[in-house]
């Protein structure tokens, strides 16, 4: 039986409770989950609201919809588009220009049921499923002159809605093998039955409604991929199409097209077309290549960014045209003030980042260490708790790196293929480091073949897991355990290890006294330093990637293949975790006090109160989505949460304490 929480506890219990958005037991404001960053990512689109040109809209590319309401200063999550989904690709936005409640996404799916177009009566907080659910909609456009009519291009045709979205008509050919696979679709601005759709191949138009259909790729190169159409809201014989083969201008509404030159052949790929509000002989191109602008009508263009950015989309402010929004594949949000000439980062709130690894300093609270994937900076570091970050050296890349660790001399890392490397604060570089005392590797004698050398061989072991304390670092390797009394410069077989089985974990108290190793075969547990051992065997299967947690010497937490086992009694028994908690890989798993959050592979995260004897399931925005890492600092009443979409979160117990207490809810 537990023992009576203190009134500590409880109060810790409360304020957790009002953290996590736990909506069946005690619901509380989502600002209590703060934002870290990394800022920046992969915007999808971008949307202005006609009512109000300060509310701009952001999709990503897991469903979720940001909020400014400043310009696309700052930026809220408000919502998830498809609720019971996490990979919604957003398309299109749409603000309805009869009533600013309305909103319309489109979204395509990675996996098969998902994708559909949804409709928000609540200016985005929440979405409905209107129409074509289950299909991939690449895109979405709304007539000027009949706002009731939406027309939405998907990868098997083209389909129409004349009541906002109420109800769908296919009205391309079922199975035509020229439309389909449609990635762009525009409507004349005068007339809704004049529609152009691009597809993965070549442009199609209809001039009637879409009862019959007719290929204008005249002048365009064949095989081309139409990624936009935009009319010239001015002159709607004008058109311009961004293809995979370059960005083409029609003068006949199609009939013919003529190439535009100026952009190299390598950017050729333009995802985003947008016209000067003000003056229609103003372009600006969005591509793989940055952003280009033309300002006479397509016959020249000069290039704004550098060269790396990838231009995903564009919104230019109707009330001052010099002022522009572009998002873009991995820097976020950049603002323009001048036409482009300059810009800014305007990321504030904004974090779609994908975290492979996360480190956290336990002497410097607020010091963390973030590994990013699809990023042109991919490893940062916070010193100041997330207000801002900063690239770590030179020598590492994203997808070598197995996990990261605050060592006590500073950050180090374990290698996918073996080994580990230091960050080398004197000379901004990490380095390969770490010899095995015992070994030596083999060296080219300059006047004969092979022979053996006498160095020492450098650590090439696949580490699992490290440890630290005060005067020793451990290793957990396939090979068995390892340490080191040098800070990591050398490694030997731990001396008293009693076997040498490959090791999945290991964990030790500060002074070094308690040691916990996980093996293939079970778990060893010292006391004093790893002089005399206590063998337990594990009644699961510790193969794969079973970690140890350590909750305190009786509470022991082993993540398992088949989910998470807990001990009461030192290692003696073991039992799965209670009811509430599904029977899944657990990913990893935070522990502060009685707190238990746990992170599953499937997804999700779930909170134990009472260390482990139930849990629940976190409901909200966030917690949907796919955690690779959860952790805590040991002392901090603090947890820290790693997405894989949306950048590290930290939830300030002492924050959420202040919110239970008055016993309300935040604006």
């Amino acid at each position: 039986m537990l023992s009576p929480a203190s009134p500590r506890k409880f109060l810790f219990r409360a304020a957790l409770c009002a953290g996590l958005l736990l909506a069946s037991l005690c619901p509380a404001a989502a600002q209590t989950w703060r934002p870290l960053g990394p800022p920046g990512g992969d915007v999808r689109t971008l949307a202005r609201d006609p009512h109000d040109p300060d509310r701009i809209y952001l999709g990503t590319a897991d469903g979720h919809l940001f909020l400014s309401q400043d310009g696309g200063r700052s930026w809220v999550l408000l919502s998830r588009v498809g609720e019971d989904r996490t990979d919604h690709v957003l398309t299109h936005i749409l603000v309805d220009p009869r009533d600013p409640r309305w909103l319309y996404a489109s979204a395509w799916s990675r996996q098969a049921g998902g994708g559909g177009v949804f409709r928000s009566r609540d200016r985005g907080q929440s979405w409905e499923l209107v129409g074509l659910g289950g299909e991939n909609v690449r895109a979405l456009a709304q007539s000027a002159s009949h706002p009731d009519i939406l027309i939405a291009g998907t990868l098997t045709g083209v389909f129409r809605s004349r009541d906002s979205g109420r109800s769908w008509e296919r009205i391309s050919p079922a199975g035509h093998p020229g439309i389909r696979n449609v990635d762009s679709v525009a409507i004349d601005p005068r007339n809704p039955d004049i529609l152009y759709v691009g597809t993965f191949r070549l442009p199609w138009k209809s001039s009637n409604g879409g009862r019959t259909w007719l290929p204008i790729h005249a002048g365009m190169i064949d095989d081309s991929d139409v990624f936009s159409i935009v009319v010239d809201p001015t002159d709607s014989r004008r058109i311009y199409a961004s293809a995979c083969s370059g960005i083409y201008r029609s003068d006949n509404a199609g009939l013919l097209w003529k190439k535009v030159q100026g952009i190299p052949y390598s950017a050729r790929r333009t995802y985003a077309i947008r016209l000067d509000p003000t003056d229609a002989r103003v372009v600006y191109a969005g591509t793989t290549e940055g952003l280009w602008k033309s300002v006479n009508a397509g016959a020249s263009w000069r290039r704004l960014t550098p060269q790396n950015w990838v231009i995903n989309a564009l919104e230019i402010d109707p009330r001052n045209p010099a002022r522009l929004l572009v998002g873009t594949e991995q820097q976020g949000v950049l603002a323009s003030d001048d036409g482009g000439e300059t810009f800014r980062a305007s990321n504030e709130g904004f974090s779609h980042r994908q975290i492979l690894a996360l480190a956290l300093d336990s002497h410097r609270p607020g010091r963390v260490l973030a590994v990013l994937a699809h990023a042109p900076e991919p490893v940062l570091v916070t010193e100041d708790g997330g207000h801002s970050w900063t690239p770590l050296g030179r020598g590492l890349q994203a997808e070598a790196v197995l996990r990261v660790y605050a060592a006590p001399d500073g950050w180090w890392a374990a290698l996918q293929d073996g080994g580990l490397v230091r960050y080398d604060e004197s000379r901004k570089l990490w380095v390969r480091t770490g010899t095995v005392v015992g070994e030596t590797a083999p060296r080219r004698d300059r006047t004969g073949p092979m022979s053996p050398a006498r160095r020492p061989a450098q650590l090439e072991y696949l580490v699992l897991d490290m440890a630290f304390s005060r005067d020793r670092w451990f290793a957990a390797t396939p090979k068995g355990l390892l340490v080191s009394t040098d800070s990591g410069r050398t490694w030997e077989p731990f001396p008293f290890a009693p076997v040498r089985l490959p090791v999945s974990s290991v964990r030790v108290s500060p002074d070094g006294q308690q040691l916990w190793i996980v093996s293939l075969r079970g778990m060893v547990f010292s006391r004093d330093g790893g002089r005399s051992w206590t063998w337990h065997d594990l009644p699961f299967d510790s193969g794969g990637a079973l970690r140890l947690e350590v909750a305190d010497p009786h509470t022991l937490l082993a993540l398992a293949r088949r989910g998470l086992y807990i001990s009461r009694d030192a290692g003696k028994t073991w039992r799965p975790a209670a009811s509430g908690l599904p029977t899944a890989p657990v990913q990893q798993l935070a522990i502060v006090d009685d707190v238990l959050l746990a992170s599953l592979q499937t997804g999700g995260l779930y909170l134990s109160f009472d260390r482990g004897f139930n849990w629940t399931r976190v409901e909200g925005l966030l917690a949907d989505g796919f955690f690779p890492v959860v952790t805590s600092v040991p002392g901090a009443a603090r947890i820290y949460a790693a997405s894989s979409t949306d950048g590290l979160y930290v939830i300030e117990l002492h924050q959420a304490a202040q919110v239970a207490d008055v016993g309300g809810q935040p604006d």
